[in-house]
């Protein structure tokens, strides 16, 4: 299955389209990524990441509020990487600042938001300790850090095709998303254009 022909079965995809457009227009215009030359940890990688966070969170009939958490997250998650590899750190760094661009801009600040892309480069247990103890009223913060992993993890297809195991997806439908994810990188070029 392509891109288009599984869009076209979403029938959440003119919500999503309307929010991926949004949120990658705010991306190009006011984010900007420390390694700019990674061949791996690129805008077109935080996009991916928007589209699966989407998708999952739509799925799932999740409230607007929680859809731009995770659509923050996606476009800014990356952002402070020193290198490709490892670089466990970098979830921080991004964090500090997606909360100094939310204070220097009209961008509200969600503090779940910040929490997700400071944990995200962490071992699964540490970051939802973390949010459970941070949001002990929130039941969906664990949900969203998940949805979150999950739409990460299924763009490790970018590195190989064996790159992903699948066993490690934590939602059903990113297990349900294997062959989008796939089919998503064989229209790497046309994916911004999707909405725009």
């Amino acid at each position: 299955m392509n891109l288009q022909e599984y869009l076209s079965q979403l029938a959440e995809w003119p919500k999503i389209c309307e929010r991926f457009g949004k949120w990658i227009r705010f991306m190009e215009e006011n984010v900007v990524f420390s390694l700019a030359e990674s061949p791996i940890h690129t805008k077109a990688h935080c996009a991916r990441v928007l589209l699966y966070t989407l998708v999952i969170a739509e799925q799932l009939h999740l409230p607007a509020q929680d859809l731009d958490a995770l659509g923050m997250a996606a476009i800014f998650h990356d952002t402070r990487r020193q290198n490709d590899w490892l670089d466990v750190g970098h979830g921080q760094r991004a964090a500090d600042y997606y909360r100094e661009s939310c204070a220097a801009s009209s961008l509200s600040y969600d503090k779940r938001t910040y929490f997700i892309i400071a944990y995200h480069d962490q071992d699964d247990k540490l970051g939802l300790r973390v949010l459970q103890e941070q949001f002990a009223d929130d039941s969906r913060a664990a949900l969203l850090y998940q949805i979150f992993k999950d739409a990460d993890a299924l763009d490790r297809f970018r590195l190989g095709s064996n790159a992903l195991d699948v066993k490690y997806l934590r939602t059903d439908q990113a297990g349900a998303m294997v062959d989008f994810a796939k089919a998503t990188l064989e229209f790497r070029a046309k994916l911004l254009e999707v909405c725009l």
